[in-house]
């Protein structure tokens, strides 16, 4: 059969035996689960067994393309990369840009499926039909950087790389995974693929794809490019700052999260500003696969303590990670925190977080200075670097945080656990929801855990000029989280950047899927949306059978008043805004998908 869009191969690797297999992906499996994180989930829902411990051999590491993935759509270079959490023991499919993904699909293949444990450190090499297994001894132990430099020097600077650090070969259940300075960073997979002694995955491919119609394609690609230029997200404002566009705005809304989310009035705003950023950091731009964009910023410190470190960033959350959360105000400081959560391979959402949730803790007395070594307190950089370290070498009071919010407070206790600041597990982003609501029932409805990026309504309740929602409203709240989170699992299935969707409409989103394609069912938005809301009711059904715990939030969300800034006086509503949220899902008052909904979507 002929392939439009997919090369229609899966690529299964079992490191246990050093062998591997090609298999035809059937049209109508692709059709219903798309690509990317659908077909990830489906691959792991089948295959991998209930209760499976996420670093046992038999769970799966899936690394999942999409049908744009690789094509001349603007923003197709993402990868899924999907695997049972070993830091939420739910399921986790972490999204990553740069080149990993097309070079994937050139080699031929929609996805690969690493399976098993090598006896030994590997390097797993996919060249076209050409599978390798290379001994990686030698770079057991080296950060993600010199890791980087070594392969490519091995093997040339257009072979794809994605690899561990040192935090991913200790199984640190914060753990990433780096591809080209891009990271898959939330959830743990980092320690998934250390588990199974898989050091790096280099792929190089030389197939190009075919499109169904490729004029029409090309008339949608010209339409949707021109639709990014002239979009004041896309074409402005993220072109010139990256992710950090957001920045001030949060902060007068009052929803930047200050010391572990105990304020929201952040007194180095000024210092962490989006134009300092530009101004005094940033000497170029970079852009991922067929990104117009060009978001990712090559930063460098000029002056001060930390002149000379470098990153491919600052992010917006990282700004945040290592800024507000831990009462930093030095740039400096955020650049060199950025880079070496890069260097150890670390979720740099979780581990900001996890800092600022032990600096509360020596504030309250329940970690002593005496247990760290170190004055651990809200605005010492020096120490907030130090910390990072010993995340990523898993020593001290490092190899508690490294562990994840949730598990540290566990062991803490002492009414820890109240501003532990996670959601099943996963350690929450740079918006507090009692400034705006919406993003509390995000998180709590998240299939991953505390994420923005499963649903982002802060974009709606705080940045829209012309259509604003009330972000202190609970009206409408429900179906404009459920609406998201269905799209937002099309677009992370179809290979394309979310970037897209502030500029792209679903409808020219869906021309684009069926003109590359030719599949019938992309044929129709409802069709296409209904696939969407497929897609997040089976990663539910995995989480309900792995024993997920409550849609709830932190008790600091739910329990204590906002104590400044414009949101004072606020607490996050979600018991109201859940019961509609279910009510609209066709879920049950427990949460669990109905029998009917399942029926309709196929899921039975």
């Amino acid at each position: 059969m002929k392939y439009y869009g997919y090369t229609g191969k899966r690529l299964d690797i079992d490191l246990t035996t050093s062998t591997w297999t090609v298999t035809d992906l059937s049209p109508e499996l692709l059709s219903r689960y798309i690509g990317g994180k659908g077909l990830a989930a489906r691959i792991i829902y089948d295959e991998v067994d209930q209760g499976c411990d996420p670093l046992a051999p038999e769970n799966y590491l899936v690394f999942a393309t999409g049908p744009l993935t690789g094509t001349l759509a603007p923003l197709s270079g993402r990868t899924v990369v999907g695997t049972k959490s070993p830091l939420t023991g739910i399921w986790v499919d972490s999204n990553a840009g740069g080149f990993l993904g097309p070079e994937i699909k050139r080699a031929g293949y929609d996805v690969v499926v690493i399976k098993g444990k090598a006896p030994a450190p590997v390097n797993v090499l996919i060249e076209n039909d050409l599978i390798s297994f290379m001994p990686a001894v030698s770079l057991w132990g080296l950060d993600s950087e010199e890791t980087h430099i070594r392969l490519k020097a091995q093997y040339g600077e257009d072979y794809r790389v994605a690899c561990i650090g040192t935090a991913g070969e200790q199984l640190i259940p914060i753990s990433a995974i780096i591809s080209e300075m891009r990271g898959f960073g939330r959830g743990g997979v980092g320690a998934v693929m250390g588990s199974k002694n898989l050091k790096a995955l280099v792929a190089h491919g030389t197939h190009t794809l075919k499109i169904f119609d490729p004029d029409a394609f090309m008339a949608i690609n010209q339409e949707s490019y021109n639709e990014l230029a002239i979009n004041s997200d896309t074409g402005g404002g993220r072109q010139r700052y990256g992710s950090n566009v957001i920045y001030s705005a949060m902060n007068e809304l009052g929803v930047h999260p200050v010391k572990n989310f105990q304020s929201s009035v952040n007194e180095h705003a000024e210092e962490l500003s989006e134009d300092r950023m530009s101004e005094e950091l940033v000497e170029k731009d970079k852009a991922c696969f067929g990104c117009p964009v060009a978001c990712s910023k090559f930063s460098k410190v000029k002056t001060g303590k930390y002149k000379g470190e470098y990153t491919e960033g600052p992010e917006y959350e990282n700004t945040w990670a290592f800024g507000a959360q831990c009462g930093n105000g030095d740039y400096g400081a955020v650049v060199a925190a950025e880079h070496i959560c890069d260097q150890y391979g670390i979720d740099s959402i979780s581990a900001g977080n996890a800092i600022g949730f032990a600096m509360e803790c020596v504030q309250r007395g329940i970690i002593s200075q005496a247990e760290i070594g170190y004055d651990l307190e809200f605005g010492n950089t020096d120490s907030m670097i130090q910390m990072l370290h010993q995340i990523g070498k898993g020593e001290g009071v490092g190899r508690l945080l490294g562990l994840g919010t949730k598990a540290a407070a566990e062991k803490l206790g002492q009414g820890s656990e109240a501003f532990a600041m996670h959601v099943k597990g996963l350690e929450l982003p740079a918006y507090d929801p009692r400034g705006a609501y919406a993003m509390g029932l995000a998180y709590a409805t998240s299939d991953r855990g505390g994420c923005h990026l499963r649903s982002w309504p802060i974009a709606a309740e705080g940045l829209q000029h012309n259509g604003r929602i009330d972000p202190y409203s609970i009206e409408f709240k429900a179906e404009f989280v459920k609406n998201e989170q269905d799209l937002i699992s099309i677009v992370d299935s179809i290979g394309m950047c979310l970037f897209a969707t502030f500029a792209l409409s679903p409808r020219q989103i869906v021309r684009l899927m069926y003109s590359a394609t030719g599949l019938e069912r992309f044929k129709e938005i409802d069709d296409v949306l209904e696939t969407g809301e497929r897609i997040y009711n089976l990663t539910r059904l995995f989480n309900y059978r792995e024993g997920v715990e409550a849609d709830t939030l932190p008790a600091r969300l739910l329990d204590e008043e906002m104590p400044d800034g414009p949101a004072q006086g606020n607490r996050t509503p979600l018991k109201e805004m859940l019961e509609e949220y279910y009510f609209i899902r066709g879920w049950d008052e427990s949460g669990t998908p109905g029998q009917e909904k399942l029926t309709q979507l196929g899921l039975e």
